[in-house]
C-alpha cells in the first residue's frame, strides 16, 4: 500500500512538472549560456586558463538545483500557512515521513531532470574545450543524483526551519548566497587551502564544496579535487541528518505526532 501510494504521488507530481518543464529548461539553458560564454570566451582574454570554461560549466550544472530551493521552500511554507493541501496527503494510509520524503525526492528528481541535458548544451557552447569523453559516467551517475537529492532534502529542511513566509526574504542572503560563494563555484577546495589552511578547513563545513568537487572529479578528472568517494559519503551524511531533522520538525509543526 505504502509503495503504491508513493508512486502514485510521484506520477502525479511528474505530470505537473512536465507542463512547466519547457519554460524552466529554456530559462536554465539561458543561464548556462551566459556562464559558458563569459567564463569560456571572455575571461580567457583576461588571462584566465582556457580550462576555466568547462570548470564553470560543470559547476553551473551542479549548482543550479541550489537556486530552485527558494521556490521549493516557498511552495511548502505558503501551503502550510494557506490552504494546507499537504494535510490531504498526510491523511492517506501511509506514515507521515513518507509524505515528507516524497517531497524531497520529487524536488531532487525535478532538479536532476532539468539539469541532466545541460551537459550536451554545454558541449554545444564550448565545443572542443569541453570534452564529454573525459566524463566518468559511472561516477557521474552516482554523484549527480546524490547532489540532486541533497538539494531536495535541504529544501525540506529549510521549510522546517523557516516558520513564516516573511522569512523567505532572508533565505537567499543567509543561506543560498553564502553556500554558493564559498562552495567552490569559482575556485577549488585546493585553492582555498593554499590561500590559508584555516580557510580550507572552514569551507569543508559548506556542503556545496562536496557537490562541486564531486561533480568536477567525475567530469574533469580526479586531479586537483577532493576525493570523489569522500564527497559522496559526506553528501549522504548531510542528506540523512538534514532529512531526519526536517521530517521531525515538520511532523511537529503539522501535528503528525
Amino acid at each position: 500500500m505504502t509503495r503504491s501510494l508513493f508512486w502514485q504521488l510521484m506520477r502525479k507530481d511528474l505530470r505537473e512538472f512536465r507542463r512547466v518543464y519547457p519554460g524552466k529548461f529554456f530559462d536554465t539553458c539561458f543561464l548556462l549560456f551566459t556562464n559558458a560564454i563569459v567564463f569560456g570566451y571572455f575571461m580567457p582574454k583576461l588571462g584566465v586558463s582556457a580550462d576555466y570554461g568547462p570548470f564553470i560549466v560543470v559547476g553551473a550544472i551542479a549548482s543550479f538545483g541550489l537556486f530552485d530551493i527558494i521556490a521549493h521552500v516557498g511552495e511548502l511554507i505558503f501551503d502550510i500557512e494557506g490552504d494546507r493541501t499537504i494535510t490531504f496527503k498526510l491523511a492517506m494510509p501511509v506514515p507521515s515521513w513518507v509524505v515528507f520524503a516524497q517531497l524531497a525526492i520529487k524536488w531532487g528528481l525535478n532538479s536532476f531532470l532539468l539539469c541532466a541535458p545541460l551537459f550536451f548544451v554545454g558541449k554545444l557552447l564550448l565545443w572542443d574545450s569541453f570534452d564529454l569523453t573525459s566524463i566518468n559516467l559511472f561516477k557521474l551517475l552516482i554523484i549527480f543524483p546524490t547532489a540532486s537529492l541533497f538539494f531536495g532534502t535541504f529544501s525540506l529542511w529549510l521549510a522546517g526551519v523557516l516558520k513564516k513566509v516573511i522569512n523567505l526574504s532572508r533565505l537567499f542572503l543567509r543561506f543560498i548566497n553564502p553556500l554558493f560563494m564559498f562552495g567552490g563555484y569559482f575556485f577549488t577546495w585546493k585553492d582555498s587551502f593554499e590561500l590559508a589552511p584555516a580557510i580550507g578547513y572552514a569551507i569543508l563545513i559548506d556542503p556545496m564544496i562536496y557537490v562541486m568537487e564531486g561533480m568536477r572529479a567525475a567530469c574533469l578528472g580526479q586531479a586537483g579535487y577532493l576525493p570523489f568517494w569522500n564527497c559522496v559519503i559526506v553528501l549522504w551524511g548531510f542528506i540523512l541528518i538534514l532529512g531526519t531533522h526536517a521530517i521531525t520538525s515538520l511532523k511537529k509543526r503539522l501535528d503528525c505526532i
